[in-house]
């Protein structure tokens, strides 16, 4: 009876959040002096039970400088608000606000923020590592990367990187023998989906404070762990990294979103942070916008590495092709069309299932070769 009883007595929590906790404007925006169009987002918070991007449109959208120029955003997309500002505006100890006017007349307003100077990115290199898994007595191998930095020069302290990584991956086979109630032929066969480039912003948060250290510096700074669970390393891998200096108050907040987002603990962990933007609404001050309008100068460093001497692989494409059964083709459903085959007009026919076997942009990424992809 007691076993019985056990399932009854798991009651799944439902918070209860309230509708103006929900309705906010949300706001996203920079400025920095490496980036070609200056942006801001503008967005409705969504619910928790149907999380959605809900764009906020034909908003008027303005930035100020402290130098009493002005700089109108147009929008280029839905919610997104873009312009271009002259590099000689966009100089260290020049402080920048955002002004919106929504189409219902929200008046929303940031605070002033102001750009300091950014050093050069002293290096980024990786070290080959090994982590405990999840998995009780398993151990993850990959590339840690690190990062270091040399502000000794600047007046600067308060820094965040961003990361974004490229990798190639390729499907295994071509196109050739294929099957959607009939055997069809490729030839010759079809290699065009057969290597692929995907790019991707690395979602953790990276912030650093140098006040109190000795000196205005850091050695070996962790940044992204790429493990061996899957291609990204086999081929070819490509990490971009933007370094930002950030004001006091901005890099209060980012480092509140860091420990918020990269140090998920368990039910006895601290609870997450309240985090509190730069954006007002003067229209009704009680009612908070949520997000950041920040100012940065800005350094950016790519690496590129690829066959990493003593580095396994472990994971698997899964691209093994399945013997047809008893009932041959009439095993393969309608809705698997177009199924692609492996053997000869002679047969037997086995089924490659996946289609990422045969074409790699099945698993994101494009054919297009990038700019910056070594010949």
């Amino acid at each position: 009876m007691f076993v019985l009883m056990l399932p009854s007595c798991i009651v799944p929590y439902d918070p209860h959040i309230l509708s103006q906790n929900v309705n906010k404007y949300v706001v996203s925006g920079q400025v920095n002096d490496n980036s070609e169009f200056q942006s801001v987002s503008v967005s409705m918070a969504s619910s928790v039970e149907n999380p959605k991007y809900i764009p906020v449109s034909g908003c008027f959208v303005r930035i100020f400088d402290d130098r009493a120029n002005q700089f109108e955003l147009p929008e280029t997309d839905p919610g997104i608000y873009q312009v271009k500002i002259d590099k000689s505006y966009l100089v260290p100890g020049t402080s920048f606000k955002v002004k919106i006017l929504t189409s219902d007349g929200i008046d929303i307003e940031s605070d002033f923020d102001q750009m300091s100077e950014c050093p050069k990115i002293d290096s980024v290199y990786f070290v080959r590592k090994e982590i405990q898994s999840t998995i009780p007595g398993q151990i993850t191998r990959g590339l840690q990367f690190y990062i270091d930095l040399d502000a000794r020069n600047m007046s600067s302290h308060f820094f965040r990187w961003e990361a974004i990584e490229t990798w190639e991956h390729h499907a295994k086979y071509p196109k050739r023998w294929w099957w959607d109630g009939s055997v069809h032929e490729i030839y010759p066969p079809d290699s065009s989906k057969m290597v692929c480039w995907s790019t991707e912003l690395v979602k953790n948060i990276y912030t650093l404070s140098t006040i109190g250290l000795v000196e205005n510096r850091y050695i070996m700074l962790p940044l992204q762990f790429v493990d061996n669970h899957s291609a990204r390393l086999m081929y070819g891998y490509s990490l971009l990294i933007n370094q930002f200096t950030l004001s006091e108050a901005a890099y209060s907040y980012w480092d509140q979103l860091r420990i918020n987002g990269n140090e998920q603990g368990g039910l006895y962990e601290k609870q997450p942070i309240s985090i509190v933007g730069n954006l007002h609404n003067n229209t009704y001050p009680d009612q908070r916008v949520l997000g950041y309008f920040s100012v940065s100068s800005a350094k950016s460093r790519r690496i590129f590495i690829s066959n990493v001497d003593n580095l396994s692989f472990d994971f698997s494409d899964y691209c093994f092709p399945a013997p047809l059964g008893f009932f041959g083709f009439r095993e393969i459903l309608p809705d698997e069309y177009p199924a692609y085959l492996q053997g000869d007009n002679m047969g037997p026919y086995a089924v490659v299932l996946g289609q990422y076997c045969v074409d790699c942009t099945a698993l994101g990424g494009t054919t297009i070769k990038p700019n910056f992809w070594p010949k």
